[in-house]
């Protein structure tokens, strides 16, 4: 019918196909005698004849008068257009939960976004005189917006107090720094990018421990410039005048090094524990003047936020721990001759090589990539 508004079809296709595949399992495993594996496929055949009923029942009848919501387990619920205050959009990230307010505005109920056809529903409440409300360009013009905040989830709530916190850093800040010395901060940057871009170029042509050097300083001065205008860098960009406000961290010359530096390391071979245990020192050792810094400020930051500098510091950790072995490593050349007693060659794509050598009487395996000449 024209005025239904159910479920997308996938949600029936994808019932079905759960159904029929999982009960063909229960029914080959259970005449074969697999008492325990029928039991535990079992619930997946009821997953599927679930979906397959909510696609039937879980619905939306838009009617002249009322706005009647069908659930699978829930009460049916009767909505008049004249309870309804408004039509409230909350964006979130790359999705927008729609929720109908009434005139004390509470919620009345959240739209599915896997219902297909709602602009039924809108043309129905336009119809009615019924306003369509955009809580993010709301809060993008400052406008008071604590009437609508107690029918936000606990999930929007956090994402958009967080905004709240640093669009206020952001007006204090702008306030108390002059928009001259703004300028000449962000054209040092600019700077700095592109002079870390050039010298990860010309160590590129100089080679040796220059090039190493070179390209473990262009990852620790982007991540201490980070550090240093932490938190006020790369703030989230959610509004227009988050972009207007916000610095742009020159990270491409540290992209670069990463890339560079990652690509040296197949050129080494290392031992694992010892591998992991260079890089956990590292990573605290990076990471403890962010902790140090965000202990310091006052501004509530996400934890997401926050993970992600840690997973940076891990990141960097990684990349340089084998060329801060190879500086830090002042033993001259030395050579041994070994005999090589067996081999083992893998049938994978990357086709390593095993090696059994005998060196000074005793025998050891050397596992060696296949771009290696021996």
């Amino acid at each position: 019918m024209d005025n239904i508004i159910r479920l997308s079809k996938l949600v029936k296709n994808l019932g079905i196909v759960t159904m029929v595949l999982f009960l063909i399992i229960v029914l080959v495993t259970f005449v074969t005698g697999n008492m325990g594996a029928a039991i535990c496929f079992m619930p997946f055949v009821f997953l599927g004849i679930a979906l397959i009923m909510a696609y039937k029942k879980q619905i939306i009848v838009v009617n002249e008068d009322e706005i009647v919501f069908s659930y699978l387990v829930k009460k049916t619920q009767h909505i008049k257009y004249n309870d309804i205050r408004c039509i409230l959009m909350i964006p979130l990230n790359n999705r927008t939960d729609v929720v109908l307010i009434d005139k004390k505005y509470d919620k009345i109920i959240t739209l599915d976004q896997m219902l297909v056809n709602h602009d039924i529903l809108y043309d129905a409440l336009i119809e009615h005189e019924i306003d369509l409300v955009d809580f993010g360009e709301l809060v993008e013009q400052n406008k008071d917006v604590s009437k609508y905040v107690p029918v936000l989830n606990w999930i929007e709530k956090n994402y958009y107090k967080s905004i709240f916190y640093e669009e206020n850093i952001t007006k204090r800040m702008s306030k108390a720094i002059e928009k001259e010395k703004i300028q000449k901060t962000k054209q040092r940057l600019k700077i700095l990018g592109w002079s870390l871009i050039i010298a990860d170029a010309l160590a590129f042509f100089i080679g040796g421990r220059v090039m190493v050097i070179i390209f473990i300083a262009a990852l620790l001065i982007t991540y201490a410039v980070y550090i240093k205008y932490y938190p006020y860098i790369f703030i989230e960009i959610t509004t227009k005048k988050g972009q207007e406000t916000a610095y742009q961290l020159p990270f491409m010359g540290a992209a670069i090094a990463v890339i560079l530096l990652l690509n040296l390391g197949k050129l080494f071979n290392y031992e694992f524990g010892n591998f992991m245990k260079i890089m956990a020192i590292i990573t605290v050792l990076l990471a403890l003047p962010f902790i140090i810094k965000s202990l310091k400020t006052d501004v509530p930051q996400k934890f997401g936020r926050k993970l992600s500098v840690m997973f940076a510091a891990f990141i960097i950790a990684f990349t340089i721990n084998f060329p801060i072995n190879f500086l830090l490593t002042f033993e001259g050349t030395s050579h041994e001759t070994v005999t090589i007693t067996d081999k083992n060659i893998s049938g994978g794509k990357t086709r390593d090589r095993e090696l059994y050598v005998n060196c000074n009487g005793e025998t050891s395996k050397q596992t060696i990539s296949d771009s290696q000449e021996v």
